[in-house]
């Protein structure tokens, strides 16, 4: 997208027509500004996963129930949720908790895998992006 826009830019600037040289710079604006939009929002949201009663909703909205996941992989901080089928654990399926949530987080994810008798191993896992 940048060399589209480095291209257009080069070609535009140099135009003697005077409304296609301001619709270029109109459009590269509108590009860039969706290039800085989609960096802030990658690197300003926060990243949730949902555990209902029989299902999880991972950070991409995805709908995930309980017999589609195999068990549940515990590594120091980092908590992955495996799938049936699956070598690795998807990367929207793998989360953590903030300092301050971290001991009434992992409570209910112990209470959610007891609830929908899922294992939680505590064991190193691969993502899978």
């Amino acid at each position: 997208m940048l060399v589209i826009e480095a291209i257009l830019l080069r070609d535009g600037i140099y135009d003697k027509n005077g409304i296609l040289k301001y619709s270029l710079i109109a459009i590269l604006t509108y590009i860039l500004g969706y290039i800085v939009f989609l960096i802030w929002r990658l690197f300003f949201t926060k990243p949730s996963i949902t555990l209902e009663s029989d299902h999880v909703i991972s950070t991409r909205n995805h709908r995930y129930d309980a017999s589609q996941i195999e068990c549940i992989y515990m590594n120091y901080r980092r908590i992955g949720i495996k799938l049936y089928g699956k070598r690795l654990v998807p990367m929207d399926l793998c989360f953590y908790f903030q300092r301050g949530q971290e001991t009434t987080g992992v409570e209910a994810v112990h209470e959610w895998a007891a609830r929908n008798d899922k294992e939680i191993k505590h064991r190193f896992f691969q993502t899978l992006a």
